[in-house]
């Protein structure tokens, strides 16, 4: 084996640490917006409504700064992992707008894990199919 075929195998054990490492940010920062759109929907926006004259505790409106940080965090990581794993614009716009209603965050998260199988299982099948020099 030459030794640029054994720097092309870590290059690319480097590579597929790099995107599972993308795609477990994607999923945390997913569970996270899942969790903080149900907090908002669910807790704030009521208390809000209800509120007289926006006399909204202070602790309750630490959840609506804390989900607008934390989307900001999920769209890039977001934009990361669909730009390591080559998503096309329109499932990045997706995975992006998930973020903002409660369980869908949850959906794209189960999504991104059965396609990031494919992916990977599509790169190994490649693998084999080309030539051994």
């Amino acid at each position: 084996m030459s030794n640029s075929a054994a720097t092309g195998k870590s290059t690319m054990s480097a590579q597929e640490r790099s995107r599972k490492a993308s795609l477990t940010r994607f999923r945390i920062m997913a569970n996270i917006m899942g969790i903080m759109s149900l907090l908002l929907w669910f807790i704030y926006l009521p208390i809000k409504l209800m509120a007289k004259n926006g006399n909204v505790p202070e602790g309750i409106r630490l959840i609506g700064m804390i989900h607008g940080f934390a989307y900001i965090v999920y769209v890039v990581v977001t934009f990361a992992y669909c730009f390591q794993i080559r998503k096309p614009l329109l499932t990045t716009l997706f995975y992006m707008a998930a973020g903002t209603l409660p369980i869908a965050s949850f959906v794209a998260d189960m999504k991104a894990v059965q396609q990031y199988s494919n992916f990977v299982h599509g790169l190994d099948s490649l693998d084999k199919q080309r030539p051994n020099k």
